[in-house]
């Protein structure tokens, strides 16, 4: 197994263990993108905030579309803003010059803000995978690695198939299985950050 180090997570997946009771991140798995010494940025992935997005599409002045999706909570901060998670090998398939600036988080997963993905997604021009979420979660120096010592946390590999294949409700769970974590048997000692 690869060596894990708490000062950087990046493309790591961060699962509630039962006895975090924080109502932001009550069985979540939180998806690190950017982990740094100047502190943590992730994206909740198992928590759907609006089962559609069409209410939204007029507000960003898209007035056709013909895929709808769901809005994920991305974390408390920023709830304003819009960040689209998906594969960067999708772009390959796109027309010449489809790609979106976008942070790199893997090999396999990129992370974007550019409204034009939005906008070709909801015509059936965008990646066909994609995870959209409203705000993100972060941490502040040195924050996240008092929680993973406080017991708050379970660190897992990041899975694809977690984020866009796995139901919703399912994916605390599959991600704690993919580390062979029955979350039902788990006794932390604290797990109250």
């Amino acid at each position: 197994m690869k060596k894990i180090d708490i000062r950087n997570l990046t493309g790591m997946f961060l699962i509630a263990v039962p006895g975090l009771k924080d109502p932001n991140f009550e069985r979540t798995v939180v998806l690190i993108c950017d982990h740094t010494k100047d502190g943590a940025f992730g994206l909740v992935v198992n928590r759907i905030l609006l089962n559609s997005f069409a209410p939204l599409f007029s507000g960003l002045g898209i007035k056709e579309y013909v895929v709808d999706m769901p809005v994920f909570y991305g974390g408390p901060v920023k709830p304003e803003q819009g960040y689209i998670l998906y594969p960067p090998s999708l772009c390959e398939s796109l027309p010449r010059g489809s790609c979106y600036p976008s942070i790199k988080i893997n090999d396999d997963l990129s992370m974007t803000t550019a409204k034009e993905i939005l906008s070709d997604i909801a015509v059936g021009k965008g990646p066909k995978q994609f995870l959209f979420t409203l705000g993100f979660a972060g941490w502040a120096p040195g924050q996240l690695e008092y929680e993973l010592i406080a017991d708050g946390w379970l660190i897992a590999p990041v899975d694809n198939k977690i984020i866009f294949d796995i139901p919703v409700s399912e994916r605390w769970k599959a991600a704690a299985d993919s580390i062979g974590v029955d979350l039902t048997r788990l006794v932390c000692r604290q797990g109250r950050v």
